[in-house]
């Protein structure tokens, strides 16, 4: 075999070998990439799992305040410290409010109009 073609198979094995490199780096990208997004997902999944519940059990306490309980004594039967039970049920209230507030922006079906408020 020349020197020649000696070089050009070196070349090519070399060129080969790189080539593979890149694309394994390529696919370790794409699945770093890929597993990212799946945690992302599930964290955001979670949040909204936990924001929900949170929500139902801020509306559950504040109506077990209000059949003659005080939020403290309410509190007290969830085995809450006040702070807690006040943090939830104020989620709660917000909730509500912001329930509301986007049913009454909801534009008329009949009328295909927005509800004006407040006046």
């Amino acid at each position: 075999m020349a020197m020649n073609e000696i070089r050009q198979q070196a070349r090519k094995s070399a060129a080969e070998r790189v080539a593979r490199l890149r694309q394994q780096r390529a696919d370790l990208v794409k699945k770093q990439e890929e597993l990212s997004a799946t945690v992302m997902a599930a964290l955001a999944e979670r949040d909204a799992v936990i924001a929900d519940a949170e929500r139902r059990a801020g509306a559950a306490l504040r109506e077990l305040a209000s059949s003659g309980l005080s939020l403290a004594q309410a509190a007290q039967w969830c085995e809450l410290v006040d702070k807690e039970a006040a943090r939830l049920v104020k989620l709660a209230a917000q909730s509500a409010t912001a329930e509301g507030a986007s049913t009454a922006r909801k534009p008329s079906v009949a009328t295909g109009s927005f509800p004006i408020i407040g006046r």
